[in-house]
């Protein structure tokens, strides 16, 4: 537990200040909003669906690649794309791992799940799964996407962005009690958008 916490706070330490940063679409990536809307609330879930679905997966495992899943976002980030920040994921996770006297195997097995959060991608071990519905679940159930708007360049782009990303998460839960938890706030979220479009046209 004592090593998870000194990663976890290197990791924060990774993301920038609030203060250093401008209000622009990035400005969700610092540390303040980031980890509590986001990374706490995908870490309360691995525990929980840990739990609840799957006993036997390795919780320390899960633990690291959920805390660590996001970290190509912010780690050596070349341009605004989040494309391919998974992969970049696993390379901090590699390197802050092994830092902290983890072996290959350990470290593999995050990767595997950090890899699994990639919507195109599959999950293959039972702490994959646990990641990825943690990430997609995280996303429905936090304030991360409402404050989006307020991050984003203008509304319109947002309510584009909202659309999408909200049916790519619930296609990305694989557990199915999870999916019929948010099958109904997604029909609501449908309902919302088209009274908007209805009155925007």
């Amino acid at each position: 537990m004592q090593t998870f916490k000194k990663v976890y706070q290197e990791y924060y330490s990774l993301h920038p200040d609030a203060s250093t940063l401008p209000k622009n679409r990035l400005y969700y990536l610092h540390r303040q909003w980031f980890f509590p809307n986001h990374i706490d609330v995908m870490l309360d879930s691995v525990r929980d669906f840990k739990e609840r679905f799957y006993p036997s997966a390795d919780l320390e495992v899960a633990m690291y690649a959920a805390l660590l899943h996001d970290a190509g976002l912010v780690y050596q980030r070349q341009d605004a794309s989040p494309l391919g920040h998974e992969e970049q994921s696993c390379l901090y996770a590699t390197k802050i791992l092994a830092d902290h006297g983890f072996d290959k195997s350990f470290i593999d097995h995050v990767c595997t799940a950090i890899i699994a959060t990639d919507p195109a991608n599959a999950a293959p071990t039972d702490e994959a799964v646990l990641v990825r519905n943690a990430d997609a679940y995280s996303h429905l159930s936090s304030m991360h996407f409402f404050a989006k708007a307020f991050f984003a360049d203008n509304i319109q782009d947002y309510i584009e962005w909202f659309d999408k990303k909200v049916h790519t998460s619930l296609d990305k839960l694989t557990i199915p009690e999870l999916i019929e938890e948010k099958r109904p706030l997604i029909a609501e979220y449908d309902k919302l958008l088209a009274l908007y479009r209805k009155h925007a046209s």
